[in-house]
């Protein structure tokens, strides 16, 4: 096929070539779409003059955006919710039928590929995209220079999104390179290695990649100004009985450490609210941009161990207690045991579904008054070093 992607300056199709096309699916957390808005905002940083495009079906996107300079294109959502500790997909909030929805994002994906005739395109997690959404864009792109990079956090667990063969072969076939989003020192070398043995290609190790990190500088501090920061961005049923939980163990807590900030998924919002009414030093808020710098400021945070939420504490530096829910991979179980033994006592783990409100209450103390937080060597640069790579060698116009 003639390579049409290719120009020179004088071609009329050179000032439309988009320079980073950037995809995250949307799963049931926010940690696809937040690693990926990371290299974004990194890339804008970094390379200026490049164009550059977030494209995702992630409702909270312009949440987790924040105040950076990141344009975004957003897909029709899939909702994906937890039942007995396994993903399930349901139809989306635009009332598609979620096999119908697959068709039509397929179909706009390879527009927009066609389209913008982008130079890069950096895919986090699944090769073939959320329920192969990627294969007829992928197919856009033979015989032209577009370059397909994957992105893998570091613990993958067992999703056959990733791993399966149908999703190697995709990768062998149309991908380029493989950034590995983890620290080697941390999560061990054979955690590398299987990626590595997997997918038949040398992974590029860039470290965390942490949104967080990228927007510190974007924002105002005052640290331990806030008490603590409760995030819940997305739960199961076992998630909102836990919710009681908290709300005991905060009113046990009182007023004494100053305000407590809670941000909750949208459609949550109003009953949780409801419900913490009479604990007035208790802010129950939407997931938003807000949440950043809460979490900044706070002396304290409860968090659930994806990915995101690890990476958010890492840079912020803020002790925390993770929420472990009953997952079927077990893979965030795995990830926050080795993460655990490099932040000794900033990180205490407490499992969901075996916790009550006086062990809460008592984490949530000792959290309080732990020591100041002190990162020891881990490598929480991946946005910064994906993004230098991406652009090597990138001629960015005005």
């Amino acid at each position: 096929m003639e390579n049409r992607y290719y120009s020179k300056k004088s071609d009329r199709y050179f000032s439309k070539r988009l320079d980073f096309l950037i995809y995250a699916h949307d799963g049931r957390g926010l940690g696809h779409a937040s690693r990926s808005i990371a290299i974004g905002i990194a890339l804008r940083r970094l390379f200026p003059k490049c164009r550059t495009l977030f494209l995702s079906g992630c409702k909270e996107t312009r949440a987790l955006i924040g105040p950076a300079p990141l344009d975004w294109m957003k897909l029709p959502s899939y909702v994906t919710e937890v039942v007995e500790g396994q993903s399930q997909g349901r139809d989306g909030d635009s009332r598609f039928n979620k096999s119908v929805l697959t068709i039509l994002r397929s179909d706009t994906l390879a527009s927009i590929v066609r389209i913008f005739q982008p130079r890069n395109i950096l895919v986090d997690h699944a090769p073939p995209g959320k329920r192969g959404e990627l294969r007829r864009a992928l197919e856009e792109t033979e015989g032209t220079d577009t370059r397909w990079v994957l992105g893998l956090r570091g613990i993958i667990g067992n999703d056959s999104n990733v791993l399966s063969d149908n999703s190697i072969e995709i990768f062998r076939k149309y991908y380029q390179s493989l950034f590995w989003y983890g620290d080697s020192e941390v999560l061990g070398r054979d955690a590398l290695d299987a990626v590595a043995s997997r997918f038949g290609v040398k992974p590029v190790e860039t470290g965390y990649v942490s949104r967080l990190k990228e927007l510190k500088d974007l924002l105002p501090t005052d640290k331990g100004s806030i008490a603590g920061t409760i995030a819940i961005p997305w739960g199961n049923e076992k998630t909102w009985v836990f919710l009681e939980n908290i709300y005991s163990a905060l009113r046990a807590v009182g007023d004494r450490y100053g305000l407590w900030h809670l941000y909750v998924a949208r459609d949550k919002r109003d009953g949780i609210q409801e419900r913490f009414r009479d604990l007035s030093f208790c802010s129950v808020r939407e997931v938003s941009e807000k949440y950043v710098t809460s979490l900044l400021n706070s002396k304290m945070s409860v968090l659930y161990a994806g990915y995101n939420s690890l990476s958010d504490i890492l840079a912020a530096q803020v002790p925390a207690v993770m929420l472990l829910r009953e997952v079927g991979d077990k893979e965030q179980e795995r990830h926050l045991k080795r993460l655990m033994s490099y932040t000794k006592d900033a990180i205490q783990a407490l499992e969901e579904s075996k916790t009550d409100a006086p062990t809460l209450q008592a984490a949530l103390e000792k959290q309080l008054h732990a020591p100041p937080f002190e990162n020891q060597g881990i490598n929480i640069g991946g946005a910064e070093i994906a993004a230098s790579i991406l652009g090597k060698g990138v001629l960015c116009e005005e």
